[in-house]
């Protein structure tokens, strides 16, 4: 995470926060983090496990694609696993460039559905399309594009259109099976900067 993130202190927001990890492992980094989630239940969450660690995050309800907050509020904005999750991810890309100072980033850490390879102990292909449609209606499958994406270049895309420049895709192997995108096994961080 450290590599993905300015090496000078920075305001950092964690949009779809959930349980707050990637608020914690930010903060005790350095930096001062917003983290948001639409999820009461979850943010109740996220506060316990962070007063445990003794860490200082400020947690509030708000949308993961409108982030309630004035332009330029922040250097970086980050997101893990909640790619899969909007229905309009292309405002989100935009959005979250609008809450950016020049310099800022964003880093989203999101999974692809990929076929592994059959001695891997990942799920079969056919074992993460009946995870999928056992779950999720198909309205709620087509209404979100990110779930099972399969290629970079749609979200390298939105990136590029969004503003963001020097995008670049990297394998985070070091949590392969830690992503929590549905039928995703090896977690990737797209990260895009703003001039």
């Amino acid at each position: 995470m450290r590599s993905q993130l300015p090496v000078a202190l920075s305001d950092v927001l964690d949009v779809g926060t959930g349980t707050g990890l990637v608020a914690r492992i930010v903060a005790a980094l350095g930096h001062h983090v917003t983290a948001i989630d639409l999820a009461a239940g979850m943010l109740k969450v996220a506060r316990e496990r962070t007063a445990l660690d003794h860490l200082d995050v400020h947690f509030l309800l708000g949308d993961a694609v409108s982030p309630p907050f004035a332009p330029a509020s922040f250097d970086v904005v980050i997101s893990r696993s909640v790619i899969w999750t909007l229905r309009e991810p292309d405002a989100a890309f935009r959005n979250w460039f609008a809450l950016l100072r020049a310099g800022g980033r964003v880093v989203a850490i999101y999974g692809l559905r990929t076929a592994e390879p059959p001695d891997s102990g990942a799920p079969t292909e056919d074992q993460r399309t009946e995870f999928i449609e056992q779950y999720y209606t198909p309205e709620t499958r087509a209404a979100l594009p990110g779930m099972t994406l399969r290629h970079h270049e749609p979200l390298v895309e939105l990136a590029n259109e969004a503003g963001f420049v020097e995008i670049r895709v990297t394998p985070l192997d070091m949590v392969t099976g830690e992503e929590t995108s549905p039928a995703s096994q090896l977690p990737y961080v797209l990260v895009g900067h703003r001039r």
